[in-house]
């Protein structure tokens, strides 16, 4: 069948945002392998080079970017563990039992997110500093629980609203409770919603600069703050800074390819609105 020319129009808009979103990332992938006189000459160079690795051994030698690694994937991986376990029954009370108005309750619970950071991490830098959390793990996992926990509340209460109640009323006559329906019956039908709603916590807190910053100083410090070590007061290191972009690029990638069966599904489901 052939397409129309407003297809025609739209597949081509779509080729040409794709093109110019990977350009960038091509490029900065291309500068993490190149020589650094190659990097700092005033000819742009795209592909006649000799590829080196020394900017990546750099990164992990000067910048302790093991460590970083390390502290992001236990920070972001255990708080967005957290926020899937607390916002899916939160979500099931505001979207099956009748708290107030959904829609007014959910806004509600999202409002709490539009807070901007700034406003409230020197509460937190005072909170953390009395109880001696300073630079650990725990205080990033706090900050980005309570940050991540409102948008995944309101992200997966459209995914509930979708669901037939028929299986939760039969459940309720089996005998289960509240917490075995969610997490026996509503987690499995939901699960491509739960690994959206995973996702999108996971990247938002993956991409954490201004906690991080003020909240760590050296043992937990996270890859954005590890990247900000490749710019000092009167050099940037392109290479080192995008080996670093790449690296912390890469968890990202691998999240979503092995779960992009999930949201093509969840996206499809009409969740995202």
């Amino acid at each position: 069948m052939r397409q129309s020319g407003l297809g025609r129009v739209i597949n081509g808009l779509t080729v040409l945002a794709v093109v110019l979103w990977l350009v960038p990332v091509v490029w900065v992938a291309l500068t993490s392998i190149k020589p650094a006189n190659v990097i700092n000459s005033p000819t742009p160079t795209f592909f006649s080079f000799t590829p080196t690795w020394a900017h990546y051994l750099e990164v992990f030698e000067r910048f302790q970017f093991d460590r970083a690694i390390a502290n992001s994937l236990i920070a972001v991986g255990v708080s967005t563990f957290i926020v899937i376990v607390l916002a899916l029954p939160a979500a099931y009370a505001c979207a099956r039992m009748g708290l107030l108005s959904g829609d007014g309750w959910a806004l509600f619970i999202l409002s709490l997110r539009f807070m901007p950071g700034v406003v409230v991490v020197l509460p937190y830098f005072l909170m953390a500093n009395y109880f001696d959390l300073i630079d650990s793990q725990l205080v990033l996992i706090i900050v980005y629980v309570a940050f991540g926990l409102p948008f995944a509340v309101w992200l997966l209460r459209g995914f509930l609203l979708d669901l037939p109640r028929e299986v939760e009323e039969a459940a309720r006559l089996d005998g289960l409770g509240w917490l075995q329906i969610i997490f026996r019956i509503i987690l499995p039908m939901s699960r491509s919603g739960v690994a959206v709603t995973a996702i999108f916590t996971f990247v938002f807190s993956w991409n954490e600069y201004l906690f991080a910053l003020f909240l760590t100083y050296d043992k937990a410090t996270t890859i954005p703050i590890a990247l900000q070590k490749t710019i000092d007061l009167y050099n940037v290191l392109w290479g080192s800074l995008s080996a670093g972009a790449v690296i912390q690029l890469l968890p990202m990638i691998v999240v979503v390819f092995l779960l992009q069966h999930h949201i093509a599904r969840g996206l499809a489901l009409g969740a995202v609105k």
